[in-house]
């Protein structure tokens, strides 16, 4: 099986980096087809050389969040009862622990996606975000189990909210993909000159996990006043972070039933811009910074 990946990984490379002489009007849109071929091959192999050779293969993908999402449910439901104002709580946590899961795995798995694969940096050419997009899109798979089973599981459990307002996941994903690819871009660069980003990475993941309000949703932190929940004030800082905002709003698109919990952006007001523009302006200096350093690659791998 692993041979057989890495043969057709082995082609689709060779098909994005042939040198052979080409016509002198190629099809157009020919260079495109090849590296998008190429991302999807990488991609593809990567998801499936990750499990190889583990017992429970593919589980992994569910288990996973799964294990983490245990732990917390014991720690906050059943010990701290954090849940006690929200009956929605658990399938709230299990939506939080599945966005941050791909958060933390994209970007953490991207701070490598450069260095580890300078052999074929120094062999073949081609866009080097091409390994950066195609670790996001590994981890993307992953995702979109997990998100498929939330679907089910909220649906049998009768707590999935579904209507016109559940169509806001959509924008809201795209926004967490871009705010994820921006973030790789930047750290895979980096790390190819300054090795200690990795270390530094993971710890600030640790500390922004309980700053993106995976735990502890914004519903649960608050008095009702003029029938709408008003929450703390720390709580509204907790918003400005855009993984926080994301993962509230997803939240509230599918499985926040009560009427009176706001949306971030009604949370917000005019501040909802803040962390929209922290999403744009993470992206834009992300492929900048990848854009000028990637001709050094070479150098230093």
């Amino acid at each position: 099986m692993v041979p057989a990946m890495l043969g057709r990984l082995r082609r689709a490379m060779a098909t994005a980096t042939s040198t052979e002489p080409r016509l002198a009007t190629p099809p157009a849109g020919s260079g495109m087809r090849r590296h998008l071929n190429l991302t999807r091959e990488l991609a593809v192999t990567q998801f499936k050389l990750k499990y190889t050779g583990s017992v429970l293969g593919y589980l992994w993908s569910l288990l996973k969040p799964m294990m983490t999402f245990g732990i917390m449910w014991a720690v906050f439901e059943r010990l701290l009862h954090a849940g006690r104002t929200s009956d929605r709580f658990t399938m709230q946590l299990l939506v939080g622990i599945v966005i941050w899961t791909f958060f933390a795995e994209t970007t953490i798995t991207a701070v490598n996606a450069i260095v580890v694969n300078g052999n074929l940096i120094n062999k073949a050419s081609f866009p080097r975000a091409i390994l950066v997009v195609a670790s996001s899109l590994t981890a993307l798979m992953t995702f979109a189990i997990n998100l498929t089973l939330i679907v089910l599981i909220a649906g049998a459990s009768h707590q999935l909210t579904l209507g016109w307002h559940s169509l806001a996941a959509i924008p809201l994903l795209i926004e967490l993909y871009v705010l994820v690819i921006g973030i790789s871009m930047l750290l895979s660069a980096l790390f190819v000159f300054y090795r200690d980003l990795g270390h530094i990475w993971e710890i600030f993941t640790q500390l922004l996990f309980y700053g993106s309000a995976v735990v502890f949703p914004l519903s649960l932190n608050g008095k009702v006043e003029n029938g709408v929940l008003e929450p703390i004030r720390i709580m509204r800082v907790i918003a400005l972070n855009p993984v926080a905002q994301i993962i509230e709003d997803i939240r509230h698109a599918l499985v926040t039933e009560d009427p009176r919990v706001p949306w971030t952006s009604t949370l917000l007001g005019a501040r909802i811009a803040f962390p929209l523009a922290v999403t744009v302006t993470v992206a834009v200096v992300g492929l900048a910074v990848f854009q000028r350093l990637a001709p050094r690659f070479s150098e230093s791998l």
